[in-house]
């Protein structure tokens, strides 16, 4: 394996430094959580691309305070790809 040498004798393989960035986007996505999901399992929304329609009321300004919008653009990108990959279920109701 390949390693990469930081400050101070640290060797870090290319493995756990795609574990570590694999885990960090894990983390990321966890934290930030899903707009389509709490659309559809929490407020019961009917309809085609509930997570992007409802992402607003997902994110309320009293908990999110500052991190409210940056958290919105993290989630848009995957509430669309879900919503779209669910249209077909949504469309059944």
């Amino acid at each position: 394996m390949v390693g990469v040498r930081y400050g101070g004798d640290v060797e870090i393989t290319e493995l756990k430094q795609k574990m570590t960035a694999f885990a960090l986007g894990v983390s990321l996505m966890a934290g930030v959580g899903c707009s389509s999901m709490q659309s559809r399992t929490v407020l019961h929304q009917d309809g085609p691309y509930p997570g992007v329609r409802g992402l607003g009321q997902n994110y309320p300004k009293a908990d999110w305070g500052a991190a409210r919008y940056p958290a919105m653009l993290i989630d848009l990108p995957f509430s669309a790809v879900f919503d779209t990959l669910a249209l077909p279920l949504d469309s059944l109701d």
